[in-house]
């Protein structure tokens, strides 16, 4: 096994070395007593009078949170700190935002940043101590002002890769493979990594791991075996092509298919066990059309009693953290990307990061894997690349720190991006009447979408469903994004679903596969209607004895729903969808009173279009050539999806994504596929 040296330092194994001493060792350079604590002296001790351990003034620093960039300014005199204000408005309001007073208090009262809090907030609450870490490093004369958002008053989503001078550089380690991004791709890189017993180093930007992603779709595997599913290779490969337009690369989705069933192996030879999710026999699509729904959707389960185990499935991305450890290897966390290294030839030698402190790291490697997942929580990124966002999306379910950061730096390397957005979309974000799809400003400088419920899964049902207008304009049982698509040509890119007292016995029928199932088991529980209720007490859906009262409420010429309901029940009665060519068995008449109704726009999970790859995860440059020493997969690689995302293929994201991880650290080790 090679060895990692810091450099002036003593020699350090990257599988030896433990999260302290890594961010320790990175730090000590710029930080000097910093690195043992922030104010010179012993964790939570203020400082000795008259000591002159700062430069008396104001020192400020910028910081990414979780949904925006957090300002935080800091006043000293020459022995104390006398002021912190945080502004944090743009966090989650009773989550980030809500911590950031209190941490302001505590941080001057005990004079330090390591102070506790009780607040959940996991990634607000590090990116302040990152940020007040800063300000105490430049009263300290340590270091310079901080700001990660260099380009806030530029529409340009790119940038230019930052210069960072030799001189700017704390520490330096050496490794042959640098991971980047401990989420569902990255652990399982990590993994297959550390059982090949690899000189590596996994890096993760927050101070825990990206979630974890429950539903795994995969082919061939010994579940699929066991319960008699048999799957369509030809059609389902040439089924996700034709969603993407063919703007595809089909060597890289049979990678996926070939080698999914080896990953769902490897957990279970790890102890998890694995089951399949049985497609119903209902076709979906239309009286004379049909999508695809292969049985693919995988659950992975911990032993029962097990510390991982989890109402949905394995805390899988702990489970393999702790796997690592076991063998020596662990996460280096709050080590956020700066840029790619290259040598003369282009080939990618590693990267530059900013630590806990921030203070700038710098990694050599001879390997580098891209798994920072997708752009979803970078606004500008979205409205430049992903355009029919901001026409049809009310809400968030993405991961906030999903700035696109390693596509960027991708990019600045030399790396191709797909030319096809491909963002993530589901129908199930709840608003108010009268809210608009798209970006507000929050007052703050920072875009956010206007609902406050990210994901309303009864909304995602093939109910009767109108523009602003009061008339139909699509077959309401399509997949989740295409209703929004079909949204964005309407008003305001929003619509409502019209529903009746039998809702639930309708969700029952409509016998959805997929999350939308969600729903059904949540209908067979009788608890559709008490969360109906329960959002008509807080003014999201509405309720009302007539249709013309409920079209009142919602704001809708009375007529035209009148009219429209009429003509809708007229064809559940014929059992043929005239119109727009709904399945029969999903024409439910809107027929009983009380009647519900509520406003819909998108709800945005991620973004699946990302750095060009071939089927062993290296990376395209512009010229269609491999960019030495870069590899990427999950969202943070293309070449897979195209125009949306096929969610009839159900968990076949993340399947890649895992998929992708193994075949990346094996393409490295030379192993064949």
């Amino acid at each position: 096994m090679n060895t990692s040296r810091e450099k002036g330092g003593k020699n350090m194994s990257s599988k030896n070395i433990t999260r302290r001493d890594f961010l320790k060792g990175a730090a000590a350079g710029a930080l000097g007593l910093a690195a043992v604590s922030l104010t010179g002296c012993a964790v939570n001790e203020a400082p000795a009078a008259n000591k002159g351990i700062y430069t008396p003034g104001t020192y400020s620093a910028r910081v990414k949170g979780y949904s925006s960039y957090i300002q935080v300014e800091m006043t000293f005199t020459a022995d104390k700190i006398t002021d912190c204000t945080i502004a944090a408005d743009g966090e989650t309001e009773s989550i980030g935002k809500a911590v950031a007073d209190e941490l302001a208090k505590l941080i001057v009262e005990k004079q330090s940043v390591d102070v506790e809090t009780t607040a959940t907030a996991d990634i607000t609450v590090p990116a302040i101590k990152k940020a007040v870490g800063n300000c105490i490093a430049q009263a300290q004369g340590l270091a310079a002002a901080l700001n990660e958002n260099t380009d806030s008053d530029s529409e340009d989503w790119l940038g230019e890769a930052p210069e960072i001078a030799d001189s700017q550089i704390t520490s330096t380690l050496d490794t042959s493979l640098l991971i980047i991004g401990a989420g569902n791709g990255g652990m399982m890189a990590a993994a297959t990594a550390a059982d090949a017993k690899m000189d590596f180093i996994l890096c993760e930007q927050n101070e825990t791991l990206g979630d974890t992603r429950h539903w795994i779709g995969a082919l061939d595997t010994e579940a699929m075996k066991k319960a008699g599913v048999t799957v369509q290779k030809d059609r389902l490969l040439n089924e996700i092509a034709r969603y993407a337009s063919y703007k595809c690369d089909m060597d890289v989705i049979k990678m996926w298919m070939s080698n999914s069933a080896e990953m769902i192996s490897y957990l279970e030879s790890l102890g998890l066990s694995a089951s399949v999710n049985i497609a119903h026999e209902n076709h979906v699509g239309g009286n004379h059309m049909e999508y695809y729904v292969p049985s693919i959707w995988h659950t992975v389960s911990a032993p029962e009693g097990s510390e991982f185990a989890g109402a949905m499935g394995c805390e899988r991305n702990r489970f393999l953290e702790k796997h690592i450890q076991d063998l020596g290897y662990q996460v280096n966390y709050s080590m956020t990307l700066v840029r790619l290294n290259q040598d003369e030839t282009g080939k990618v030698t590693g990267a530059i990061f900013t630590d806990a402190k921030g203070a700038y790291v710098k990694i050599n490697a001879e390997n580098v894997i891209l798994a920072t997942g997708g752009y979803p929580g970078n606004p500008k990124m979205v409205k430049a690349l992903a355009p029919i966002v901001n026409e049809c999306v009310t809400a968030n379910s993405y991961y906030g720190p999903d700035t696109g950061m390693g596509i960027r730096a991708g990019i600045w390397a030399g790396a191709k991006m797909d030319t096809t957005d491909a963002p993530m979309i589901f129908d199930r974000g709840l608003v108010a009447p009268g809210v608009k799809a798209g970006y507000v400003d929050d007052g703050q400088g920072n875009l956010a979408f206007p609902g406050t419920v990210y994901q309303f899964n009864p909304g995602t049902q093939p109910h009767l469903k109108v523009n602003k207008e009061g008339f139909r304009f699509a077959n309401e049982s399509c997949p989740y994004d295409f209703l929004n698509h079909a949204a964005s040509l309407q008003t305001d890119g929003v619509y409502a679903a019209i529903m009746d007292a039998n809702v639930t016995d309708a969700i029952l029928a409509y016998d959805q596969y997929g999350c939308a199932q969600i729903s059904v088991n949540i209908a067979k529980n009788d608890g559709i209607m008490p969360m109906i209720e329960s959002y008509v007490e807080q003014g999201l859906i509405f309720k009302a004895d007539t249709i013309e009262e409920l079209a009142e409420k919602l704001g809708i010429p009375a007529d035209n729903l009148k009219s429209t309901v009429e003509r809708y029940n007229e064809l559940c009665a014929k059992g043929v969808d005239e119109d727009f060519g709904k399945e029969a068995y999903r024409m439910r008449p809107v027929a009983a009173a009380p009647y519900y109704g509520c406003f819909l726009g998108g709800s945005l999970l991620t973004t699946c279009d990302g750095l060009r790859i071939n089927r062993k995860c290296q990376v395209y440059d512009t010229n269609h050539q491999i960019i030495e020493g870069l590899y990427s997969i999950g969202d943070c690689s293309g070449s897979f999806f195209a125009g949306n995302y096929p969610e009839y293929f159900v968990g076949v994201a993340v399947g890649r994504t895992m998929t992708q991880g193994r075949v990346a650290v094996k393409t490295i080790l030379g192993e064949e596929l």
